[in-house]
This record gives C-alpha cells, structure tokens and sequence, in this order.
C-alpha cells in the first residue's frame, strides 16, 4: 500500500513539556487512521505538526513526498481541515460559507455553483442552504465543515473529533459521510476519544497517551491480540485482597470501582468460569459476574493502568 503519510521518531517540545514522544506511523492512501487517547494524549498537536501549523523539536515527517516544516503550502493544496471547533461564519448561510472557502482554496472556480450544490446535498444540507448557519444544530455545522472541507478535492482530510458534541444519530450520519468519501478514494486521518467511533470507523488505529505511541493496528486486531477476557463481579462484602483470593487464576489489571465491582483480567475465562465461582463461594456471596471480551477500553486499560475516559 501506498504510504501518504509517514513520521519518523517525532518529537516536539514547548519548552519543558514533551507533547509528542518519538513518535512513528505509516498512513496508507485509502483508509481511516484513527489516532485514538484522552484529551491531553497528543492528538492535535500531532494532527498540527502534520500539515505544518507546528515545527517539529525532532524526527521526519513526510506528507504526499513533501517536508511539512519546509513545504507546508504545497501539503495545503492536498489536504482538507475539519478542525475540533466548527468555525463556520454562523452569519453567513450554508453556500456562502462555501463560497468564501473557494475564494480563499480553490485554483479553479469554474462550474463552482454545481460543485457547492453537489456538496451541500451529499451533506443533505441543500433544504437549507439559504437559512443562516447560526440556525444549524451542532451536527448540521460538522457536515457543514466536511462538505467545505471537500470543496477543493483534497487528497487527506484530518479531522479532529469528529462526532465532537452531537447525539447519536447525528454521529452515525457523520461516520456515513466519512466512510462514502473513502470509498471514494479519500484518506482520513481522525482523533478521537471516542472508543465506539474509533471500533466502528477507524481502519486501524494508533493508541496514544502523553505524547506516546502505546499500541497499532486495526481494532479488531488490538482486541484479539489482548489474549484474555474480561472479568466483573460483585461480592458481597466487597473482596478487600482481589490478588490473594483469586492468585491461582493469576489475574491482571485488577480494579475496584465506587459502586462494589471488582473487575480484572484472566485467560480463558469462559473455561474457568465455573471454578472462578466456586473459589468466590468459599468465602463471599457472589451477586453478580459478567465474562466479556476485551473492548478497546480494556486495551488501552491494559497498557496505560488507566481506563481512556479517566
């Protein structure tokens, strides 16, 4: 596969705080690459150091064959923009906020009108395209963003947060968009804090904490790779030396959360659930135990010692 975007040992600094540590990733043309962590991870600073808006303290990054810290304007003719905050003018509508963007992006402007009406009614936003967009609900501005962003036919679109701030319906309609535009031959490059919008979307994904790479690939295969299944019970009492009590099924990542459950990690829980059971009867009533499969949650849990919302 073709890479449009690779980095090299990435590093940047602001002063004392290292924001982005050595990272490395490959971007293949054609596919969704989630950067998924919590706020704070590194995610936009890396998302800014690609297209240029930042320098690098050190490494190599290369964009479609150019040097982002040397070449910036020419990776800006081939890349789209959908920030995290949807800075569309609320006091112009939906076209001419698109004809603003072509004044200021697009070489060519002919046929311009059937491009901005292809592109509000991919956006399903042609109904409305002459209401202001201070009107628009939080999703109708991120499809606002998109179509803008598709406006001068970029090769890779980044787009940081998504689903930022919109309910449910409006998410899967986003991911839809997404998911047609690389269909259509489009990169994206997304950050996200969102585990099921980085399961469902994301092609393969890199997970980051404090500027670092924690663990690459697609999410089916980080979960299947985590090699154990996840365990949750409550006892009553609550089991005060989880270690102890259950050593001999050598649990991992063990966590006691506010409401009494206990949650931990063993290998073939589905086979060992009957004996995980009689060991907790010896001593404790058992009210509850669910046996499940890693999420991506439970990934990121098991290589940070800390759950992704935290």
């Amino acid at each position: 596969m073709q890479n449009v975007v690779i980095l090299e040992n990435v590093v940047k600094r602001f002063k004392k705080i290292t924001a982005v540590d050595n990272l490395c990733l490959q971007v293949h043309r054609g596919e969704i690459f989630g950067l998924l962590g919590p706020n704070g991870a590194g995610k936009t600073t890396t998302i800014n150091l690609i297209i240029g808006l930042l320098k690098i303290t050190d490494g190599h990054i290369d964009v479609l064959g150019f040097n982002p810290d040397k070449q910036a304007k020419e990776i800006r003719k081939h890349i789209g923009l959908v920030p995290q905050e949807t800075n569309v003018y609320e006091d112009l509508n939906a076209m001419d906020n698109l004809q603003h963007h072509a004044a200021l992006y697009c070489h060519d402007l002919r046929g311009l009108k059937k491009q901005i009406q292809e592109k509000l009614k991919l956006m399903d936003l042609w109904d409305r395209s002459r209401e202001p967009v201070r009107n628009f609900s939080g999703g109708m501005k991120r499809r606002l963003a998109l179509a803008r962003t598709l406006l001068h036919d970029p090769e890779i679109i980044f787009f940081d947060e998504p689903t930022l701030g919109v309910d449910v319906q409006v998410r899967h309609n986003l991911w839809n968009h997404i998911k047609q535009q690389r269909a259509r031959g489009k990169t994206f490059i997304i950050s996200t804090n969102n585990m099921d919008e980085a399961d469902q979307l994301c092609d393969r994904l890199l997970i980051m904490d404090n500027g670092k790479q924690i663990v690459e690939g697609s999410p089916l295969e980080l979960k299947d790779n985590f090699g154990k299944d996840i365990i949750t019970i409550k006892t009553n009492p609550v089991i005060i030396d989880t270690g102890d009590v259950l050593k001999h099924f050598k649990p991992d990542n063990i966590v006691q959360t506010n409401d009494g459950y206990t949650r931990f990690e063993i290998e073939n829980g589905e086979e060992l659930a009957g004996e995980l059971v009689q060991t907790i009867k010896i001593s404790y009533k058992l009210e509850s135990i669910q046996i499940a499969k890693p999420s991506l949650d439970d990934v990121f849990l098991h290589f940070t010692g800390r759950a992704l919302r935290e």
